[in-house]
C-alpha cells in the first residue's frame, strides 16, 4: 500500500517496514510480530497502518506507535485487511479483515477511557459477514477463504472476493441500520436468477433482501418482513423466499 511517497510491506520474518519511495530508503521498522505477516494496509488519510500476523490484528500510527490490537480464534488466519478513510478522526471509520474461515469481520475504532484524562483506542467488533463464504454456516453450500477486500471510492460499498473467484458486494441497509452482507454484485448478474430474462437498460436488476440473488421486477415484486435478519418492515423478496418466509 502507498501513502504519498511512502510504501509499507510485510514479510515472513515477522517484520513490517515503511519505506521512503523518493529516497529509496527505510523509514522505520515496526516491532516484531508474533507470526509471519499475512496482510498489510495503510490508511490514505491518516497514514495509520494495519498489519495482520496469523490470527492477530494490529493498528499502528504513522510513527510506529501501537494504537490497538485484537486476536481471532486460534487457527484462523487473517488474509486481507482494509479500512475506511473518510476523515482522520471520524468515529464511523471501520477496520475490516477477511480470514481463512470465510468470515469478514468489521471493527470500529473506539476510544476507551483508562483513567482521568487518559484514553486509548480499542478495536470493537461491530459485525461479521457470513453468508456464502463462512465455513461455520451449514447453509453455505460452497464456503471459501476470503482473499480480497476493497471499499468503493465513496465508501458506500464493500467488495469481497473469495478463493473460488466470486465477488460479492456488501452495502449498508440504510432503512434498518443493519448490514446486507449477502447481495450478489450487480455487474456479475447478466440474467434474472428466476426466469433468466436478460437485463437491459429497461429491465432493471433487483436484489432479493433475503437470499441476495438478482432478479427482474416480475420475479421480485413480493414484499415480506425478514425477522431472521431483524427487518420487521416489508422489503422486496423473490418468489421462492416469499413462499418460504413467515408473515410475522
Amino acid at each position: 500500500a502507498v501513502v504519498s511517497t511512502q510504501s509499507t510491506g510485510g514479510s515472513a520474518d515477522k517484520t513490517v517496514i515503511m519505506w521512503d519511495l523518493n529516497k529509496l530508503c527505510m523509514i522505520r521498522q515496526l516491532p516484531c510480530h508474533p507470526h509471519k505477516i499475512s496482510a498489510v494496509n495503510v490508511n490514505d488519510t491518516s497514514g495509520e497502518v494495519l498489519s495482520a500476523a496469523a490470527n492477530s490484528l494490529f493498528l499502528w500510527s504513522i510513527n510506529g506507535e501501537l494504537l490497538a490490537s485484537t486476536t481471532l480464534p486460534q487457527h484462523t488466519i487473517i488474509q486481507v485487511v482494509t479500512q475506511t478513510a473518510l476523515n482522520e478522526w471520524d468515529t464511523n471509520n471501520v477496520v475490516v479483515g477477511g480470514s481463512s474461515d470465510g468470515l469478514v469481520r468489521i471493527w470500529g475504532v473506539l476510544f476507551d477511557e483508562t483513567g482521568p484524562g487518559s484514553w486509548r483506542r480499542a478495536l470493537v467488533l461491530r459485525s461479521r459477514l457470513t453468508i456464502h463464504t463462512s465455513f461455520h454456516r451449514p447453509d453455505n453450500r460452497h464456503p471459501a477463504q476470503i482473499t480480497c477486500l476493497r471499499f468503493s471510492e465513496d465508501h458506500v460499498n464493500l467488495y469481497v472476493g473469495d478463493a473460488r473467484g466470486r465477488i460479492y458486494c456488501w452495502s449498508p441497509n440504510h432503512s434498518t441500520g443493519k448490514q446486507a452482507d449477502h447481495w450478489v454484485q450487480d455487474s456479475g448478474a447478466k440474467v434474472c436468477a428466476g426466469c433468466e430474462v436478460r437485463f437491459t437498460f429497461a429491465e432493471r436488476r433487483h436484489h432479493c433482501r433475503h437470499c441476495g440473488q438478482v432478479f427482474c421486477n416480475a420475479c421480485s415484486s413480493q414484499y415480506k418482513p425478514i425477522l431472521a435478519r431483524a427487518i420487521p418492515q416489508k422489503v422486496r423478496v423473490c418468489k421462492s423466499c416469499y413462499d418460504e418466509l413467515p408473515e410475522s
